[in-house]
């Protein structure tokens, strides 16, 4: 899978700010922010959320062997809303979007892109 063109396409959905593939570390392998939208977060606290982000992913796995796999999950914050998504084994699709974004179209949009729709 190509994780700059992934990210690119899921930057044209609309109300997205930023997406990317962060690594079970919090790493950003990936992506980016979509240009001209004013950042809410620091380039330190965006390293943050991305281990967040990743150790939250990773606590929800230890109980997919009786739930089933994660297919994506959702944080609302006053501002915005964080989308994470599986791509593979190693590492996760975040996303972020306007707080009254319908979350279940970008979802769709996003499951769709890679194929688990």
């Amino acid at each position: 899978m190509n994780f700059d063109e992934l990210c690119n396409n899921v930057l044209k959905i609309d109300d997205v700010r930023f997406a990317g593939i962060i690594d079970r570390n919090g790493g950003l392998v990936s992506g980016g922010y979509k240009e001209g939208l004013e950042q809410y977060l620091q380039t330190d606290e965006s390293k943050m959320s991305f281990h967040y982000a990743s150790r939250s992913w990773e606590n929800r796995k230890n109980i997919s062997h009786r739930v089933g796999k994660e297919r994506f999950a959702i944080v609302e914050f006053e501002k915005v809303k964080q989308i994470s998504v599986p791509v593979d084994n190693q590492n996760i699709l975040l996303i972020s979007v306007e707080s009254e974004t319908n979350h279940d179209q970008v979802v769709k949009s996003v499951l769709s892109l890679l194929g688990n729709s």
